[in-house]
């Protein structure tokens, strides 16, 4: 995956896993459900993220190549639809898509920007372009984000989640953009260091118009830099040589060590993520308007981490917002991809489930969801959310003896999709329903109203979380 400096190992060492992958039937445990492999082993050069046009026809993209290359009817197209210049080394590259609904498409990408290929990163950014269907190309490249990046191995994010159009008129086709980036090995106010340095766009999911401006109802507070309890609307409010900052109108969590998922549940509009730990604790968290994910001091419960809340960071605006997570495996996975396939031709069953990835093990998880949707239904060893070893998360197996996993995406016609880094190609997963459409009118209601009414009354009455 593009985390290639986990505990699982270096490039070198992921090929040669993949390669020894590539001879073993990857499998899907349901008997109903039909897995095909799309592309050949190989067709595609370390694929991050996946996004559709249409009905069998998508864009996916190449992480050290910035090659984004177009799949119709299961056939790869010859010519890059767009070649970006990426810095590729470690985590870096190109990571992140999402394609919105207005005529003509809109197309999002993240990725490290050099001025040549392979050549020092300048930035981690998010570009807009234009889909010109006529040339099959992407065109008139637009900045929406302008993102810090670190030199050596970090955490840079890079997930892309558009929600549901017509939410935010006036930008695009009115979606919230959703965007994660990692902490980048940094310890500031963002990572819970009270003393640590301002914020500074690492380590947070941001929500904002497709033009990367910030959508009122965001739950934080620009403060100023150093009397962080002031809050601010410019520089000039605050005292000599403190900064107002202002960009954290444009967050909508923080405290995230770094995430490979993100994906809303289009029955709540809520969305959810995955984050990777450091040697322990990695997590899927429900996220909410304000939340502090707990990173650098929790990872996983708090009654398993020996620092408690006490020490968290609290970011005008939103107050303390820390919950523990929905799961935690304690011996870490590296979990990538999150998906929630209701109405998806895999059919009723899965309509209250989550399919989450796991890199190092090169399985698929299907979570069962409880009534409300807000976590997980689990019994037995799992009772208490945390899988302590491997054998205890291994009844939730969805699939089995993939490379890495990177993206999942419910397509058009219902079927799930999934992203093979290790193996470069893509997944086709199909169950015998009749899907219907991923956004129902319920869940744009929901979407719209459930978002803003909850944030004002979560923030109004949320105190600290006993975890």
């Amino acid at each position: 995956m593009w985390r290639l400096d986990l505990r699982s190992g270096l490039l070198a060492a992921i090929a040669v896993f993949a390669l020894a992958l590539s001879a073993r039937a990857q499998v899907v445990v349901d008997p109903t459900l039909t897995l095909q492999q799309l592309l050949p082993f190989g067709s595609l050069t370390q694929p991050t993220s996946m996004a559709f046009l249409g009905a069998d026809d998508f864009l996916v993209l190449e992480k050290t190549t910035g090659n984004v290359r177009r799949v119709v009817g299961g056939v790869l197209q010859v010519a890059p639809v767009l070649t970006v210049p990426v810095n590729f080394s470690s985590e870096r590259g190109l990571l992140g898509i999402a394609i919105n609904h207005e005529t003509p498409r809109k197309v999002f990408l993240y990725y490290t920007e050099a001025a040549t290929l392979g050549g020092t990163a300048i930035a981690n950014r998010v570009y807009r372009y234009t889909w010109n269907a006529g040339t099959g190309t992407l065109v008139s490249p637009s900045l929406v984000l302008d993102l810090p990046v670190t030199p050596g191995p970090n955490h840079n994010g890079g997930v892309l989640v558009l929600g549901p159009p017509n939410q935010f008129p006036g930008v695009g086709d009115g979606a919230a953009l959703f965007v994660v980036i990692g902490e980048l090995n940094r310890n500031g106010q963002l990572q819970n260091s009270a003393f640590g340095s301002a914020p500074d766009d690492t380590g947070v999911i941001f929500r904002v118009r497709q033009d990367g401006t910030a959508i009122p109802g965001n739950p934080f507070t620009p403060y100023c830099s150093v009397t962080t309890a002031q809050t601010c609307a410019s520089s000039a409010t605050c005292p000599g040589g403190e900064t107002c900052r202002t960009q954290i109108a444009r967050y909508w969590a923080y405290g995230v060590r770094n995430s490979f998922g993100l994906a809303l549940d289009a029955q709540t509009g809520q969305l959810w993520d995955t984050e990777n730990g450091p040697d322990t604790f990695d997590e899927i968290n429900r996220v909410l308007p304000g939340m502090n994910s707990g990173w650098t001091d929790i990872m996983g419960p708090d009654a398993l981490d020996p620092q408690g809340v006490g020490d968290l960071f609290n970011i005008p605006g939103a107050g303390l917002t820390y919950s523990d997570p929905e799961f935690s495996w304690q011996s870490t996975v590296a979990p990538t991809a999150i998906v929630f396939p209701y109405g998806s031709s895999l059919g009723p069953a899965y309509d209250s489930r989550a399919i989450v990835a796991d890199n190092n093990n090169g399985l698929l998880y299907a979570f069962p969801l409880n009534a409300g949707r807000t976590g997980f239904a689990l019994s037995g060893a799992l009772a208490d959310l945390v899988a302590n070893t491997q054998t205890e998360a291994n009844p939730l197996t969805f699939g089995q003896d993939f490379g890495a996993i990177t993206d999942l995406k419910v397509g058009p016609s219902g079927d799930l999709y999934a992203v093979d880094l290790g193996l470069g190609t893509v997944f086709r997963i199909s169950g015998p329903a009749q899907p219907v459409p991923m956004f129902s009118q319920l869940a744009l209601a929901l979407f719209g109203t459930a978002l803003g009414v909850a944030l004002a009354i979560r923030l109004a009455t949320r105190r600290p979380a006993a975890r």
